[in-house]
C-alpha cells in the first residue's frame, strides 16, 4: 500500500507573520493599561478591533485613537462577571465585523484584602469577573470560531500571584490560577478545531493609572473591611510599604525596569499571529526576569 502523500508547509512569508489582517480581535478591558496596549497593536497589525469595559468614556477615548491611526475598532460597554454581556459582545463582533478570530481575555479586578479580612462579596465579585467572565465567553467565542470553521486564537492575561503571591490577593490570585488551568483545558480539547489557546504572564507593570495612584498617594491607603479591622490593615500597608517602594522595587528588576503595558501587548500580538502557528497552551511569562530574583 502506498503512503499517503507528506509535504511539509512553505513558510509564512515574512511580512505576514504579524499580520492581523481580515481578523476580528475581541479584547476585554480594553480601555486603558495593558487592555489599551493591546488593542492600539491589533488594530495596527490590521486587525477589526471590538473593545469592552465598563465605562463608555474611556471606550470612547480607545475608539478614537485607533480611529485616528487608521484602524477600525467599537467599543461595547460590558461587565466581564456578567454572561449576558458576553453574549451581547460576541453578537456584536459577528454582526459588525463578520466573525470572530481572537479573543483577549484581558479584563480582570484585584481588591486588596488580606485573607483574614475577606469578605464572601469580594470573593465572588473577584472570581466571577477574573474566572467566571473569561471562561463563559471563551465559550461563546469558541463556538463561533467553530461555526466560521477558519480556527482562531484565544489568549488569556494571568499574573505572576500564582507563581509568586505577594499577598493581599487570594481570590485573585485563585482565580488567575484557575484561568490558567482553563487555558491547558481548552487548548487540549480547542486544537482539533483549528483553535489555539494560550496565555501571557505579566509581571510587575507600570501603567499611566499606577504612576497617578502613586503620585496621589493613593496606595496608601488603608483597605480595611470595616472600621474594626483598620488597625490590622495598617499595619500590614505599613509593613508593605517600609519594604517596599518604587527604588526598592526596580533593584530587584534584572533588566533594571519595570514592565510597561507595550511589553505585554507586543508578547499578545505573538500569541494571536501566525508567529505562534505551533503554540498551544502554553502560558508565557513576560515579566524581565521579576520572578526569578
Amino acid at each position: 500500500m502506498p503512503m499517503a502523500a507528506f509535504a511539509i508547509p512553505e513558510p509564512t512569508a515574512f511580512d505576514h507573520l504579524l499580520s492581523l489582517k481580515g481578523r476580528c480581535a475581541i479584547v476585554t478591558g480594553g480601555t486603558r493599561g495593558i487592555g489599551e496596549a493591546i488593542v492600539l497593536r491589533f488594530a495596527e497589525a490590521g486587525a477589526s478591533v471590538v473593545l469592552t469595559a465598563r465605562g463608555e468614556e474611556g471606550l470612547k477615548k480607545v475608539q478614537a485613537k485607533v480611529a485616528a491611526k487608521g484602524g477600525r475598532a467599537i467599543g461595547v460597554q460590558a461587565d466581564a462577571a456578567k454572561m449576558e454581556d458576553g453574549q451581547r459582545v460576541v453578537d456584536t463582533a459577528v454582526n459588525t465585523f463578520g466573525s470572530i478570530d481572537v479573543l483577549v481575555n484581558n479584563a480582570a479586578v484585584f481588591p486588596p484584602r488580606l485573607s483574614i479580612e475577606m469578605t464572601e462579596q469580594i470573593w465572588d465579585d473577584t472570581v466571577d469577573t477574573d474566572l467566571k467572565g473569561p471562561f463563559f465567553l471563551s465559550k461563546l467565542a469558541a463556538l463561533q470560531m467553530i461555526k466560521a470553521g477558519r480556527g482562531g486564537r484565544i489568549v488569556n492575561v494571568l499574573s505572576t500571584e500564582t507563581i509568586r503571591p505577594t499577598g493581599m490577593l487570594a481570590p485573585y490570585g485563585a482565580a488567575k490560577a484557575g484561568l490558567m488551568a482553563i487555558t491547558h483545558s481548552m487548548a487540549v480539547e480547542l486544537g482539533q478545531h483549528g483553535i489555539y489557546v494560550n496565555a501571557v504572564i505579566p509581571g510587575a507593570t507600570m501603567t499611566a493609572e499606577r504612576i497617578a495612584a502613586m503620585q496621589s498617594n493613593a496606595m496608601k491607603a488603608p483597605f480595611a473591611a470595616a472600621p474594626e479591622d483598620a488597625p490590622l490593615t495598617l499595619a500590614k500597608q505599613r509593613e508593605l510599604l517600609q519594604k517596599g517602594g518604587l527604588a526598592a522595587h526596580l533593584s530587584n528588576m534584572p533588566l533594571g525596569r519595570i514592565g510597561y503595558p507595550d511589553d505585554l501587548a507586543k508578547a499578545v500580538l505573538f500569541m494571536a499571529s501566525d508567529m505562534a502557528s505551533y503554540v498551544n497552551g502554553t502560558s508565557l511569562l513576560v515579566d524581565g526576569g521579576q520572578t526569578l530574583r
